[in-house]
């Protein structure tokens, strides 16, 4: 067991010199610096999302970064019986977990002012916990596309307040 252990921590530390190692290559990419300026995303988030997505221009809308991710919905009926919509996710597991997590953090009352909170507080009343979040990784999606398309550093003033 103890053998076991001393691996995992090996793993666990080569993982991180890798992490460090790829945001030093990863500095000179416009996208490692556009990607830091929104709440919650870091150095290390930044460079996970970069590795996990590629070359996020080469999606042309939303959608087709949604389905790469997972987060595309579906829906299932059969005859008279028709489901609820739910995720699909056959897309990118580390990248849906990254963004998942960011979501999370971004929740939170101590993080800075972001849209991404604003619209789960406009409708946590509304909704499911798991269904919010979700849709708001939809958001996370549309507004890291959006940057790096535009080549624009993200701002509260300026994001998409909810409706």
């Amino acid at each position: 067991m103890k053998a076991l252990a001393e691996q995992v921590l090996a793993l666990e530390t080569a993982q991180d010199q890798q992490v460090v190692r790829m945001m030093t290559l990863g500095k000179s990419l416009p996208e490692f610096t556009l990607l830091q300026t929104i709440p919650g995303i870091g150095g290390s988030t930044a460079i996970r999302l970069i590795s996990e997505l590629g070359d996020i221009r080469r999606f042309d809308t939303r959608q087709q970064l949604n389905s790469y991710v997972g987060l595309d919905t579906t829906e299932v009926d059969s005859g008279d019986h028709q489901s609820a919509r739910h995720i699909t996710k056959h897309g990118n597991p580390h990248a849906r977990r990254i963004l998942y997590w960011t979501v999370v953090l971004m929740l939170n009352p101590k993080m800075s002012n972001n849209h991404i909170r604003d619209a789960y507080e406009k409708r946590r009343e509304a909704s499911s916990k798991k269904k919010l979040i979700v849709r708001q990784m939809d958001r996370l999606i549309k507004t890291i596309l959006y940057l790096i398309k535009t080549n624009q550093p993200y701002s509260y003033e300026l994001a998409p307040q909810s409706k």
